[in-house]
């Protein structure tokens, strides 16, 4: 039941970044609400326990974003869930306000940096500004840090 619950949400908040957050763009960027959540999780929860997280939604932003080569998005959602956990756990021992902002900041520069790559690889264009990257960061985190907290309070 639970992973069917996921995979409901997963599917709903993919269609809410599809078709609503493109009319809220600053800077030609908006919050990647699955790359939120699999940080969150892998925060709260661990690496292994979101998989379903990474593995559904990483596919359906392929999916949806025609850009994207398919296994872009599965694979940094993977790199950034394993980083997110491992600083979580090593580093920063205790979950504060700065741990979260910084694994967010790192996440999301994490993710697009690899989606660049990819991209840049297998030669497919793209547009991408500085500017773009600070403001899907700001973004990321005017979601992730009150997100956090609230789900935290409801897992705990």
């Amino acid at each position: 039941m639970k992973l069917l619950l996921s995979i409901i949400i997963i599917f709903l908040l993919v269609i809410l970044q599809s078709s609503l957050y493109p009319y809220l763009k600053i800077c030609n960027a908006f919050p990647n609400l699955i790359l939120i959540l699999v940080l969150i999780l892998s925060i709260l929860k661990g690496s292994k326990k979101n998989l379903v997280w990474v593995l559904f939604g990483g596919f359906l932003l392929d999916v949806y974003s025609f850009n994207n080569p398919l296994g872009t998005s599965i694979l940094s959602l993977l790199l950034v869930s394993y980083l997110a956990y491992f600083f979580s756990q090593n580093i920063f021992k205790k979950t504060s306000i700065f741990s979260v902002i910084l694994i967010g900041i790192g996440g999301t520069l994490i993710y697009k940096l690899f989606i660049i790559f990819v991209l840049l690889i297998v030669g497919i264009s793209f547009q991408f500004t500085f500017s773009q990257l600070i403001s899907q960061i700001i973004y990321n985190l005017v979601v992730l840090v009150p997100l956090f907290y609230l789900i935290k309070s409801r897992i705990k």
